[in-house]
C-alpha cells in the first residue's frame, strides 16, 4: 500500500491526536506500571489544542498518510533542533513517527521516513536524529533499515517511570556527498 502524504495544518490536530494515541497507547501501555501515568501522558501530549500550537510553529513538519480519507500514520519533524550528544550545529529531528497498529508492516511507515528524508535533502542537515525507546525493538530494526545508527542513550521519566531511549541518528551530510 502506497499511502497519499499530505503536509498537515491546523485542521488535522484532532486526527493527529486520534492516531496518537491509539499508536502509543497500542504500542506503550505493556510497559507502564501505572495506567494513570500512561492516561495523563497521552491526555497532555496529544491534546488537540496543544497539537494546533505545535502545527503553527514554522520548524515543525507533520507529514500525514491517508489511504482515500483514512488517516493511517503521521511523522512530526523538527527542522532545526540541536542535540548535545551529536556534534553538529546542523541537525533535524525525527520527533515522532506513528502508524495505527492495523497498517503498520504495510510500507507506512517506509514512505513517511523517506519523505521525512527528502525533506532533509532540501534543509541540508549534518543530521537527522531521533529518539527511541530501547523496549521497541520493532522500531529500532526499522530505524537501522533506513540508516540510522545509535548514538547514544539516556532515559526519560514519564509521570513515576523512567525509560531507556536510544539517540540514534542519520549521517545525512556523508550520504549528500556520496550522492554527488
Amino acid at each position: 500500500m502506497y499511502p497519499k502524504i499530505i503536509k498537515a495544518d491546523v485542521s488535522h490536530a484532532a486526527v493527529i491526536a486520534s492516531i496518537a494515541k491509539k499508536t502509543f497507547r497500542h504500542t506503550f501501555s505493556s510497559i507502564f506500571h501505572n495506567s494513570e501515568d500512561l492516561f495523563e501522558y497521552l491526555e497532555y501530549s496529544y491534546n488537540p489544542v496543544k497539537l494546533v500550537r505545535s502545527l503553527r510553529k514554522e520548524n515543525n513538519v507533520y507529514l500525514l498518510a491517508f489511504s482515500g480519507k483514512d488517516p493511517l500514520g503521521f511523522v512530526k519533524i523538527k527542522t532545526h533542533s540541536l542535540n548535545d550528544q551529536i556534534e553538529s550545529g546542523a541537525q533535524m529531528q525525527l520527533q515522532k513517527i506513528y502508524v495505527l497498529p492495523q497498517y503498520q508492516s504495510a510500507g507506512i511507515g517506509t514512505a513517511l521516513i523517506k519523505r521525512a528524508i527528502d525533506l532533509a535533502w532540501g534543509i541540508h542537515p549534518d543530521y537527522v536524529w531521533l529518539d527511541a525507546p530501547a523496549s521497541n525493538t520493532l522500531a529500532l530494526k526499522f530505524y537501522e533499515r533506513h540508516g540510522f545508527n545509535r548514538l547514544g542513550q539516556y532515559y526519560l521519566t514519564i509521570g513515576s517511570q523512567s525509560f531507556e531511549y536510544y539517540l540514534m541518528g542519520l549521517p545525512v551530510a556523508a550520504e549528500m556527498m556520496n550522492a554527488c
